[in-house]
């Protein structure tokens, strides 16, 4: 995985407000370093100055001292004469008080001139060591000689006691083998590199309290507008379509709040609209159909509904008819066909019709046995079920009483037509049935008196 996937992939799983937190400390640390970064190139910034300005200074007593060798090239002043009147010059050209001087040695080295320690003047200097240990003025003639450098070192200035840090540049020259020097104390640079960093601490910690203040505001702001969000999200997710998220700015996040909004308030109308057709569905009107005026696959999806019930219905619808046809006894025409599952219904409608069909051919049966005589004929029972079963049973109950009764009137008959008048016609009979018993048992009452 590169390391960029990496990263957003940890950030993605961070919480917001810890999002906020880090990019917070980070710009904070970025002020804090700009600060420092700013507060070092500005010190190393005095330095450079204060580098080159001994540069000029160093280059203005080689002026000076070429200005003198002129004069003895020219013959105006002897060598000695002039190299007094030099030093006598170059002593002279001091400047902040005495702090900033010029002082000169010879290359071996011994002292030839030094403003603030005229106790060293004639005098060899090679083992004089400054506070710090070190043997400056060698180093100042190797550097002279390397064609001019910077020594570090510390040194009392002129009236003081306490050493502070100082760098001089040497510069040799040649014609008369002097080391000219002179330095700048950084005790001040440092007082102003601190005064800087001291400003651009503070900026930097007014900054970094405006950052985090800034940070705090926008951060609080957006973490609980998402909050908001988030919150209605989940009551919809809960299916409670009751959450709102309350006012909004006209912000990215704002409009993600408005957009929710929206959301849930079309999500409610739905729900609504849908609980309102199931209530006419199952009460007062069969016939209500669903707005399809909703946004999108929202849209879709109650024509969709529509679609299906109203399906269902004409379906529904069709095996209704086609019922009421069977009832009024009419067997000719078969139930819609349908697709799927829905081929239940139809399939059911025409086991209907065949059983009606079959009951119908068997009593059509019946019937026409019994209209030529024949009650001899009885219906299958073991074919039907239930009411069809009982419905064929009693047909045949009938076929068999009437099979019975008119085969004891037939006997009664033939007796009588064999002159056997003590016949009768005994039995449990019903209905006409017994009328024609008692008319035959009078009939041969009437015979026999």
């Amino acid at each position: 995985m590169k390391p960029i996937h990496a990263i957003q992939r940890l950030m993605s799983n961070l919480p917001m407000k810890r999002k906020f937190l880090i990019q917070t400390v980070l710009v904070a640390i970025g002020i804090v370093a700009l600060a420092v970064v700013a507060a070092r190139l500005q010190y190393l910034d005095l330095n450079s100055t204060r580098k080159a300005g001994l540069r000029a200074q160093t280059e203005i007593a080689i002026g000076v001292i070429e200005r003198y060798a002129a004069r003895v090239d020219a013959g105006e002043m002897d060598l000695p004469t002039a190299q007094a009147a030099t030093l006598d010059t170059l002593k002279s050209m001091q400047a902040t008080k005495g702090v900033d001087y010029f002082f000169v040695t010879d290359q071996v080295p011994h002292m030839l001139m030094h403003p603030t320690r005229p106790d060293l003047t004639g005098k060899p200097v090679a083992n004089v060591l400054s506070p710090d240990g070190k043997a400056i003025f060698p180093a100042f003639v190797e550097a002279a000689q390397a064609g001019g450098g910077f020594v570090d070192y510390t040194w009392a200035k002129a009236g003081a006691k306490d050493p502070v840090r100082k760098t001089s540049f040497a510069t040799l020259y040649k014609p008369w083998g002097w080391v000219i020097g002179t330095g700048v104390y950084l005790d001040d640079t440092q007082a102003q590199a601190l005064k800087f960093t001291g400003i651009m601490t503070l900026a930097g910690g007014v900054l970094v309290l405006l950052n985090l203040g800034i940070g705090w505001l926008i951060g609080s702001t957006v973490l609980a507008s998402v909050g908001r969000a988030l919150a209605a999200v989940r009551g919809v997710s809960r299916g409670d379509l009751g959450v709102r998220t309350g006012e909004h700015g006209r912000d990215e996040v704002g409009q993600m709040l408005k957009a929710t909004d929206e959301m849930v308030h079309m999500l409610e109308r739905f729900s609504r609209q849908t609980r309102h057709m199931i209530d006419q569905h199952g009460g007062p009107d069969i016939g209500h159909r669903m707005p399809e005026d909703f946004p999108g696959v929202y849209g879709e999806l109650a024509a969709g509904i529509n679609t299906m019930m109203f399906e269902h219905l004409d379906a529904i619808t069709d095996a209704i008819a086609v019922l009421q046809e069977y009832a009024n006894g009419d067997l000719s025409h078969d139930a819609r066909r349908l697709p799927g599952t829905r081929a239940v219904l139809h399939e059911a409608m025409d086991a209907a019709k065949a059983s009606l069909q079959a009951i119908n051919t068997e009593i059509r049966r019946l019937a026409a046995a019994a209209a030529v005589g024949d009650f001899t004929v009885r219906g299958d029972e073991a074919a039907y079920r239930a009411d069809f079963r009982a419905m064929v049973g009693g047909l045949n109950a009938m076929m068999q009483t009437a099979d019975r009764n008119l085969g004891q009137l037939s006997t009664l008959l033939g007796a009588i037509a064999a002159g056997d008048l003590t016949a009768h016609m005994d039995g449990d009979f019903h209905g006409v049935f017994a009328r024609m018993r008692d008319d035959a048992n009078a009939t041969v009452a009437q015979l026999t008196s």
